[in-house]
């Protein structure tokens, strides 16, 4: 298990390009990057280059993939499969076990379209068809296709993973997204856990507001609602070889959840559910008025360029600390049993 960061918090704040990431990466202790694909596909000097620095840094590299979403995209599955074809051999030259992906739009667009061909069910029907047709070709260059978890539940994503059958298609398990489809992220992850291939280590809360449900985009590592300390333990004891690329934002997005569409979108809910989503909201409202967290006003008044070079080496020390954590206790209990 190692840790690194993904590239686009950083680079939206710096914009640095991936070389420029790489070595600020190294340098706030990350051993690894998500890098996006842009720019090495027809540049083989510039990928060259990357490949080099990867070497020189010791860095391990996971990278961006193609679309897959024939609802969303206005494409065929044909079309997207054509844009996927020149990465499988740069994601091998890069020696990126993953290509990672997503799946669908932003929950209070994606869940309540009702124009035919692009509704939730649609969605997912399209990204299993284009997922098939995927999977030989990735098994074919040995590089697994992961699909970011966002807009969809944890059952969705199962049905995706079941219908597609294939050890080279999975999911980057986004540890604080499951707040997007209002679940709870352990039992999210604990849901999806078999299909795992990558991560995105955040930690985040959510609160009310007149409007709906906030949700804070990012936060430092073990300082908000998502119980990483368990999540990160399930991972480990599914795949000790897991990446945990972290992925801290500083941004915040507003839930419908007084809209009874966006609501009517998610099916099964039980009191469980709901006790746990009460039980988020008041911890993110206690979070938020202790002062730990900062307002959507006293946000805007940050220096972000100041804050996250220290936030992201403190993010690295965390995510290393606990993954030392786990595995010295998982040895232990083995050399005990």
């Amino acid at each position: 298990m190692k840790v690194g960061s993904d590239h686009i918090p950083l680079v939206s704040i710096f914009k640095w390009d991936s070389l420029q990431f790489m070595d600020k990466a190294a340098e706030y202790g990350y051993e690894g990057v998500l890098i996006p694909n842009r720019g090495l596909v027809n540049d083989k000097a510039y990928r060259q280059q990357v490949i080099e620095k990867k070497d020189e840094l010791g860095l391990y590299v996971e990278l961006g993939g193609g679309g897959i979403d024939t609802a969303l995209s206005g494409r065929s599955t044909q079309e997207l499969i054509e844009r996927w074809k020149p990465l499988f051999p740069v994601a091998s030259e890069l020696e990126s076990k993953v290509l990672i992906t997503g799946l669908g739009r932003w929950p209070w667009e994606g869940r309540v379209i009702k124009e035919k061909g692009k509704s939730v069910t649609d969605q997912i029907k399209g990204g299993i068809a284009t997922l098939r047709e995927l999977s030989k070709m990735a098994e074919d260059n040995q590089v697994a296709i992961a699909i970011h978890t966002s807009f969809f539940t944890a059952d969705e994503y199962t049905e995706i993973m079941e219908s597609v059958d294939s050890p080279y298609v999975g999911l980057c398990l986004d540890t604080s997204n499951a707040f997007l489809v209002l679940q709870d992220p352990v039992e999210f992850a604990q849901k999806v856990a078999p299909w795992v291939k990558a991560t995105h280590l955040k930690d985040s809360c959510i609160y009310l507001k007149a409007e709906g449900m906030d949700w804070l985009g990012g936060c430092p590592l073990g300082r908000g609602s998502v119980d990483l300390p368990v999540i990160v333990e399930m991972l480990y004891e599914a795949n000790p070889e897991i990446n945990l690329t972290i992925e801290d934002h500083w941004g915040r997005t507003m839930m419908p959840i007084l809209d009874k569409e966006f609501m009517n979108s998610f099916s099964g809910w039980n009191g469980a559910q709901v006790v746990n989503l009460i039980k988020h909201l008041q911890k993110g409202e206690t979070l938020l008025k202790t002062g730990l967290h900062p307002t959507e006003e006293e946000s805007k008044r940050i220096d972000w360029k100041l804050v996250f070079p220290e936030r992201a080496r403190y993010n690295a020390i965390y995510a290393k600390h606990l993954r030392d954590e786990i595995a010295s206790r998982t040895k232990s209990a083995k050399e005990n049993e």
